[in-house]
């Protein structure tokens, strides 16, 4: 819902935070706008580093590392947490979860909160999504804010249909309305299943004892069951297989928007939720537990031709929730339209795009629940767990163990495996500082939890994503 314009009187440190020079109209003013349309695809639990183009396997990725080559890739892009709902409502809002109040996938998002679709309907988009995830599901996770139409579809090979064919009959052909789409795909997200031919290509030859199914990964976390290298890439071999058959999707998803003739009017973003450990920590697989970078790193393409720069890669550090701001300066419109609290917390990312101009981020954040903090710069990843808290997802009984204070060394342990807390405390005090300060200037709101049936329940249960642990699903 659109927030009542009022007088700007923030507080100095959001006015920092908050976007760049100028307070045009909500409209956006004498903005130029670089692109008429969007299109956002979104790929769930998709680890950067998996895809091609960001030192994954080779050939996992065809299509999204064409998209990158014809685009600006960031390669430092972060996630606020390893949960979908909360991590898709933070690029929504340019929020993070403390402030939207979405911690979970049990949790809504307030009818209060200014979308970016709601924004986008607002200048006169048509907006339209299709989510594969059923976290996001329209009504009851209240994404769907501002969509004219929001469909989930489990069944990703029709969802791609229904989308191709919108794009190709109903995409841009309204010279009085601008469009924007959004497709979510749900694979590589758990339980792994394999994707053939892909998953017997990417491994022709593992005779171990170990597989991909539900039941030996949970044994593996829970028993906490020591694998050989060669026993995680049979795994990692099933998960880029289902990256192989999103490429697939994503390919059609682009060739659908060439064929409707508004590619160059149109920006394409392409990113992720968060993405996977894969045995990097505490001998777990999976996300929802995990604060480190294995699960808060995703990838992040713009690409309009013409405009965008082509292969142009950017180091900074940067974060989901500067998503939203970015699309919003692009198309022309005011990202500080209305009152201060709805200001993005983001950047735009835009003059990093265009000028090469630095995006200026000194850190990113992160967080599981209201319990563990993160602060990464970029060459330090600072944790803080001072209550102790144990994230615990399915399976309930496994122990996801996260130290009170924990300090790593990106420079020369860029997989964040050794806490070096005792050898540099300076700089771990100063992160610490930074952190609370952050956390100092966030205006937190309480959950609002979402009216689930059994069967929802269940769905959850079934993705692991509802806990045994303190506050049940966080």
């Amino acid at each position: 819902m659109r927030p009542s314009p009022t007088p700007r009187s923030a507080p100095l440190a959001l006015l920092v935070l908050a976007l760049g020079p100028g307070c045009g109209d909500p409209d956006g003013g004498g903005r130029e706008a670089k692109a008429k349309h969007v299109l956002l695809v979104t790929v769930d639990t998709l680890r950067a580093d998996h895809l091609a183009t960001y030192g994954g396997r080779p050939s996992v990725s065809p299509a999204i590392d064409a998209l990158a080559a014809e685009g600006t890739l960031f390669e430092r892009c972060h996630a606020p947490t390893g949960m979908t709902l909360a991590s898709m409502t933070a690029m929504f809002t340019s929020k993070w979860p403390d402030e939207t109040g979405v911690r979970s996938n049990l949790h809504r998002l307030r009818d209060e909160e200014w979308t970016l679709a709601e924004r986008l309907k607002d200048a006169g988009f048509r907006c339209r999504g299709f989510t594969a995830n059923g976290v996001l599901q329209p009504d009851k996770s209240g994404i769907d804010q501002g969509f004219d139409a929001h469909r989930r579809i489990e069944d990703e090979p029709w969802l791609t249909h229904l989308a191709s064919k919108m794009l190709v009959e109903e995409f841009g052909n309204d010279p009085e309305r601008r469009d924007f789409l959004w497709v979510h795909y749900m694979d590589p997200h758990q339980p792994y299943q394999r994707r053939e031919p892909w998953a017997t290509r990417f491994d022709p030859s593992y005779d171990g004892p170990f597989d991909a199914e539900e039941e030996t990964l949970q044994r593996i976390f829970v028993d906490k069951v020591e694998l050989t290298p060669r026993d995680v890439q049979h795994v990692e071999a099933v998960y880029d297989s289902q990256i192989r058959r999103v490429d697939q999707f994503v390919r059609s998803i682009l060739s659908a928007l060439e064929k409707s003739g508004h590619a160059e009017e149109t920006l394409v973003v392409f990113s992720a939720d968060h993405g996977e450990d894969l045995y990097d920590h505490n001998r777990y697989f999976y996300h929802a537990n995990s604060i480190y970078g294995s699960v808060t790193h995703v990838p992040l393409v713009f690409r309009q031709p013409g405009r965008v720069p082509a292969g142009a890669r950017v180091d900074d550090l940067v974060e989901l929730i500067d998503v939203m701001p970015t699309i919003l300066a692009w198309l022309g419109l005011d990202p500080t339209a209305g009152d201060w609290k709805s200001h993005p917390r983001g950047t735009d990312l835009g003059p990093a795009m265009t000028s090469g101009a630095a995006v200026g981020k000194d850190f990113a954040f992160a967080q599981i629940a209201f319990h563990v903090y993160a602060i990464r710069s970029p060459g330090w990843f600072y944790v803080e767990n001072p209550r102790g808290y144990m994230p615990r997802s399915i399976p309930k009984e496994g122990e996801y163990v996260i130290a009170e204070r924990e300090l790593y060394d990106l420079g020369g342990d860029p997989d964040e495996q050794t806490n070096v807390l005792a050898e540099h405390p300076d700089v771990a005090d100063k992160l610490a500082k930074a952190l609370r300060a952050w956390k100092d200037d966030l205006i937190s709101v309480d959950a609002t939890e979402q009216d689930l049936t059994d069967e929802d329940r269940a769905r959850l249960e079934a993705l692991g994503y509802l806990g045994g642990g303190e506050d049940d699903g966080e």
